[in-house]
């Protein structure tokens, strides 16, 4: 290597290093003077005096980079891609995410705090708790780009299909290896879903991304898009995810005043409602009535009542003499 590709290559490290070190040491509320810096760079092997400092930041800061200096107090750089406050909303949401295994988790939590300073990142801890038990699949984050990238490239993907044995451990379920046509990858329950086309079955169907393994995306083209085309996602989602899985009904809810904020949180606040007897309000929605919502409905006990339609109140009726008779 020539002496001016040399000096160039130095020049070039030590510029990269003098943003490194700002980022690592310095914030809003911590300087770093002038020394400090240099002492830093010339014990990672480089040369570097107060003119080459100062030439250096000065190009950091004509490149666009937020550095400032204060009298007597140093160098800070301000301006970062994320703001602290964004750095740890997501670190809580990694560790609240129970599709991202407990070693990924800390790893991921880990690359988020090192986009701040060392200061900083010491003072983002954990601030959200979930009772959720994290994935033993280390390699969910994998699959969800390989899934991702298939659909781009419209190809097929090849995984095994893991399900919980009884001694706690996941094991492959029917047939070893599964080649389907990828349409989309939904997020539900805190859960990525795979939502693929099945053309053996004539049908969609959709897996668990955290139960896949083996996942190897196909030269093969896709298949099925006339049927995905042919899908109301909202739809779908509803009849296939929620707990109202079952034939959609509209019916009529009489709920207490002081408990209308369930059926906005289960409903939306697009139901419409009048006003009952007593303090109560009758809210009238659409919904896949099935024993999933049967079930859900008596958890609410006798305060929350089903006031229509006949056939449904009927089939509840049944339902809870049938639950009565187990006990």
């Amino acid at each position: 290597m020539g002496l001016s590709v040399l000096n160039t290559y130095n020049n070039k490290t030590r510029i990269l290093l003098v943003l490194d070190i700002l980022k690592k040491n310095t914030d809003e509320d911590h300087a770093l003077k002038a020394a400090d810096i240099i002492q830093r760079i010339t014990a990672e092997g480089l040369k570097c005096d107060r003119k080459t400092l100062y030439d250096d930041i000065a190009s950091l800061i004509d490149a666009g980079v937020d550095i400032i200096h204060e009298a007597g107090g140093g160098y800070k750089l301000l301006s970062r891609d994320f703001e602290d406050a964004e750095i740890r909303l997501l670190v809580d949401a990694v560790y609240s995410s129970k599709f991202i295994s407990s070693q990924k988790t800390k790893v991921l939590a880990g690359k988020l705090k090192s986009l701040t300073s060392d200061t900083q990142a010491s003072s983002i801890t954990r601030q959200i708790y979930s009772s959720d038990t994290k994935t033993p699949n280390e390699d969910v984050l994998y699959n969800v780009d390989s899934l991702s990238r298939a659909i781009q490239d419209n190809k097929q993907v090849s995984f095994e299909y893991l399900v919980w044995g009884a001694n706690k451990k996941l094991v492959t379920k029917g047939e070893k290896t599964r080649v389907l046509s990828p349409w989309a990858l939904i997020w539900q329950d805190q859960n990525y879903y795979l939502m693929a086309y099945d053309d053996t079955a004539g049908k969609m169907k959709h897996f668990r991304v955290d139960k896949m393994r083996h996942v190897s995306v196909s030269d093969d083209v896709r298949c099925g898009r006339e049927v995905f085309e042919s899908i109301d996602m909202s739809e779908y989602l509803e009849e296939t995810f929620s707990m109202y899985g079952g034939k959609q009904e509209t019916i009529t809810l009489d709920f207490p005043e002081e408990l209308i904020g369930i059926a906005y949180d289960r409903f939306g606040t697009e139901v419409t409602q009048r006003p009952g007897d007593k303090g109560h309000i009758l809210v009238r929605t659409k919904c896949y009535v099935s024993n999933q919502f049967y079930g859900w409905l008596s958890g609410l006990g006798g305060d929350v009542r089903l006031v229509s339609p006949d056939s449904a109140v009927d089939a509840y009726r049944t339902f809870l003499k049938d639950l009565i008779k187990k006990y």
